[in-house]
């Protein structure tokens, strides 16, 4: 049976990827079917987007709504907790900050703000426009995008690894990955950075086989819309521009790098413009970062979330750090300060905590480092979820680990995609731990998975493996 499964997919190419696609499709969909016109309540995230999309359509600008929107807050008001509930330090917080109308307390509700990057709101927007709350069909939306992604992968791996057996076993690992198919009906900004960051990739190795002008541009662009989802892929997006420069083989190769900074700086441009327009000084990056440096260092916000992972920190340990009031409470703003102000006081009280106390810095770095090369995620519950999660994520891991031994002659394909997974991990080790987090490179580690564990079985057969 292998036999004949293996001769159907080597013979003929077009019917390869087909049924691959048609699978990925079948998944995808089926996976959102169970959830018909329900949007998951327990995600946040999910509500904040639909209501940013909703603020778009209905009230002209990119921000939060006058008022509090969404089906999170319908089936939260309709669900309220008991009278003998006692909230969490971070449910207290969140608690005040509904009351003044703000986001994290840094953006009012109401006017339009810096602290969403504008690509998936704008998505949402549309669909919003479009279906309304006929969240079905968004989750349709995320199903071609998902199936979008495995035939990146499948083209980035013929054309990087030049074997039809690297594309298809990556193109069919994620096709099953359960992670992504998980954003399929999960309605946030993952699956849209899953397939940006794919597609960036897919224009870099193709215009390693073919370099046009037109190609170099198209890396530039498809990055920069990822920078305007997730603006913080600014500070890697320059050594892509390095390895445009170093791999490319041809003699114009200075020209193609400098013509896919020019396709991210148009893109991502206008982004700018608006927030310094908008502030009335220049604005690069979302205003969101001093939050999460302040929410992620603080032990007793995200309590909740680190128990969960089996991370806990003693009283005594807690009670000796440094700025001890630091992890006690959320500073207290003034009317007069606006959102940059905010985000500057939040990071600058981040800073001073973590320069008093580097040694809990560096254990905290340990936690989200671990966290985030790990396959376990907040919302996998059970040993069945938990085993699944390990043995469709562990292979992956263990093969990008060997690659990094196997892949140096092949620096022009590998160095591109070690040096990414490599700028998510630490990036986020440093800043923002999680499954979720990591998610956008999961597939490259699948990619040189696949590609260690059959140059390593040619090895051992003493079979040649295509060549670069």
């Amino acid at each position: 049976m292998f036999k004949k499964i293996y001769s159907y997919f080597e013979v003929n190419e077009t019917r390869r990827i087909r049924t691959i696609i048609l699978i990925a499709f079948a998944l995808r969909f089926l996976s959102i079917l169970p959830h018909g016109n329900d949007i998951v309540v327990p995600y946040r995230d999910q509500n904040t987007y639909y209501a940013t999309g909703r603020c778009i359509v209905e009230e002209g600008f990119l921000g939060v709504p006058s008022k509090a929107v969404g089906p999170y807050i319908e089936h939260r008001n309709q669900n309220p907790k008991p009278h003998d509930y006692y909230p969490s330090f971070h449910d207290s917080i969140a608690a005040v900050w509904e009351a003044e109308g703000t986001i994290y307390g840094v953006v009012k509700w109401g006017g339009p703000n810096s602290f969403f990057e504008p690509l998936y709101p704008l998505l949402t927007a549309g669909m919003y426009r479009v279906f309304g709350d006929n969240f079905f069909f968004w989750r349709m939306i995320h199903v071609i995008l998902g199936t979008l992604l495995v035939y990146f992968i499948y083209d980035i791996g013929l054309r990087a690894f030049k074997d039809w057996r690297v594309a298809t076993l990556a193109a069919l690992w994620v096709t099953f990955y359960p992670n992504a198919i998980f954003y399929s009906w999960i309605l946030m900004a993952e699956v849209l950075l899953l397939v940006l960051l794919a597609a960036g990739f897919w224009a870099y190795f193709r215009l390693l086989d073919k370099p046009t002008w037109q190609g170099a541009l198209l890396v530039g662009i498809l990055f920069g819309l990822f920078a305007l989802t997730r603006s913080f892929i600014i500070a890697f997006f320059p050594f892509m521009v390095i390895y445009i420069f170093l791999f490319v083989k041809n003699k114009k190769r200075l020209q193609f790098a400098l013509l896919a900074a020019l396709g991210f700086a148009v893109v991502f441009t206008p982004w700018i413009i608006r927030n310094s327009m908008l502030h009335n000084q220049l604005v690069i990056m979302s205003t969101r970062g001093g939050y999460n440096i302040w929410m992620r260092n603080n032990p007793y916000f995200i309590e909740d979330e680190y128990r969960a992972m089996g991370v806990e920190f003693s009283q005594e340990k807690l009670a000796k750090l440094k700025y001890h009031e630091y992890i006690l409470g959320y500073p207290e703003f003034n009317e007069d300060q606006g959102e940059l102000e905010r985000n500057a006081i939040l990071t600058e009280q981040g800073k001073k905590f973590i320069s008093q106390n580097p040694g809990f810095f560096l254990e905290l770095c340990w936690v989200r480092f671990i966290w985030t090369i790990g396959w376990k995620g907040i919302g996998l519950k059970g040993p069945l979820l938990n085993g699944i999660s390990f043995l469709a994520y562990m292979p992956a891991l263990v093969g990008f680990i060997l690659s990094l031994f196997v892949g140096w002659k092949r620096l022009q394909v590998t160095l591109p995609l070690w040096s990414v997974v490599g700028y998510f991990v630490l990036f986020y080790s440093l800043t923002h731990e999680g499954l979720r987090y990591r998610l956008p490179v999961d597939p490259y580690m699948i990619l040189l998975a696949i590609f260690s564990f059959l140059y390593l079985y040619a090895n051992l057969k003493k079979e040649p493996f295509p060549k670069m």
